[in-house]
């Protein structure tokens, strides 16, 4: 029983989930009548630190249960790490699946917001929030 103890291995290929409110700086209506991702959905303006979910270890049901209103996106692990972040493995007493992006020590503005708009290009809708086009 030991091993549940220990951190999962956060493989480069892991996904991981972010939730998105549905606000207008976190969600930007496309001319084609889509949306996409605000890079303001991948910064923090105290930590730097971006909250998600390690998709291996939960569901989108999970990850949602007490924020039905919010959406749902997914990165690969590899892409934060590319610019530098760390993923850090950071479980809650009712979360198992929660980790942090973790930017670089020392990152500038310019750069938190390169590595924000780079990561809200890839990221890929799972669940739209709910009143969307509100």
């Amino acid at each position: 029983m030991a091993e549940q103890n220990n951190p999962p291995l956060i493989n480069d290929d892991d996904l991981l989930w972010r939730r998105i409110v549905n606000v207008p700086q976190w969600i930007k209506e496309l001319p084609d009548g889509s949306f996409r991702v605000s890079s303001a959905a991948f910064k923090d303006g105290y930590t730097g630190e971006v909250s998600v979910h390690l998709a291996k270890l939960t569901t989108q049901e999970k990850a949602l249960a007490e924020h039905p209103e919010k959406g749902l996106v997914e990165i690969v692990v590899s892409l934060p790490r590319s610019l530098g972040h760390s993923i850090v493995y950071d479980p809650t007493d009712d979360d198992v699946s929660h980790c942090l992006i973790c930017p670089p020590q020392n990152q500038t503005e310019k750069s938190r917001n390169r590595d924000a708009r780079k990561m809200a290009e890839t990221a890929r809708w799972l669940v739209f929030p709910l009143d969307i086009r509100s």
